[in-house]
């Protein structure tokens, strides 16, 4: 009877801390991705948590660096802590490491900013990309999201997928009208991929931000698969599309670093 209450006792604590876990690893991505650095009520509101139990995690999270907390308004913003976390990543992600000598090219013969874009969770996660060289600072962006459905880098990979996981990405979340241009009906919007898949290239023609356009190339692997994008972005269609043999060449080149062997 003791081993079996023991067991049950055991069985209980680990779904508590694992329910604890999820929460704190929640909170963690609402800050981050907040404008604005929320507070506790905040945060418990958005999440639907308790405000006790959040306290007590944001208050842990705080003291071990993960959150840094705004004392004049009580307020919190991602910690220092998840800095070198984020940099060890970074510094051994390959598709990262191969492609940026290529975009700071890239972006030096168009003049033009570009990025490298992965998908992740069913969003655009932005891996690295270079700021066009006419402004004074040249930087790395990274961690950046972006809608899947209305960014070139995501619409040329989701147009290289099997159409199950197209579905199953498509589901998880609405296709939002960002501008007047973007495509909100399912059907339209998989018969867009098809015209991509045949033309070996993506544009945002305006979906994702007005007046801005983006056109995209894909970067494959060994498994022939798309593992990434990388992009050119204008406020400038006609111009883009001037570039679109130069950019088919990059990504064509930092495939071949990543293994692919061609058709």
């Amino acid at each position: 009877m003791r081993t079996r209450y023991s067991k049950y006792v055991s069985l209980v604590l680990n779904l508590t801390m694992v329910k604890s876990l999820k929460k704190a690893l929640d909170i963690m991505e609402f800050v981050s991705e907040s404008n604005n650095s929320p507070s506790i009520v905040q945060i418990a509101n958005h999440l639907k948590i308790n405000r006790t139990t959040t306290y007590r995690i944001v208050h842990t999270l705080h003291s071990q660096g993960y959150l840094k907390k705004d004392e004049d308004k009580n307020r919190y913003q991602i910690g220092l802590r998840l800095l070198p976390m984020a940099a060890r990543l970074l510094d051994s992600n390959k598709l990262r490491k191969e492609s940026l000598p290529h975009l700071q090219e890239l972006a030096q013969e168009t003049g033009e900013r570009i990025n490298l874009g992965i998908i992740f969770q069913g969003e655009v996660l932005y891996l690295g990309g270079v700021e066009k060289p006419s402004l004074p600072v040249v930087y790395t962006r990274f961690g950046k999201k972006a809608p899947v459905h209305c960014c070139s880098l995501g619409k040329i990979l989701l147009a290289y997928l099997p159409e199950q996981e197209v579905d199953r990405i498509l589901s998880q979340k609405p296709l939002v009208k960002m501008t007047e241009n973007t495509i909100t009906d399912p059907g339209t919007f998989k018969k867009h991929l098809a015209e991509i898949r045949t033309q070996g290239y993506a544009i945002d023609y305006g979906e994702h931000i007005p007046g801005s356009y983006c056109i995209s190339a894909l970067i494959r692997d060994t498994t022939r698969s798309g593992i990434g994008s990388i992009s050119i972005s204008s406020g400038s269609l006609e111009k883009l599309k001037g570039y679109l043999e130069l950019l088919l060449q990059t990504a064509e080149v930092i495939s071949h670093l990543m293994g692919y062997m061609g058709r």
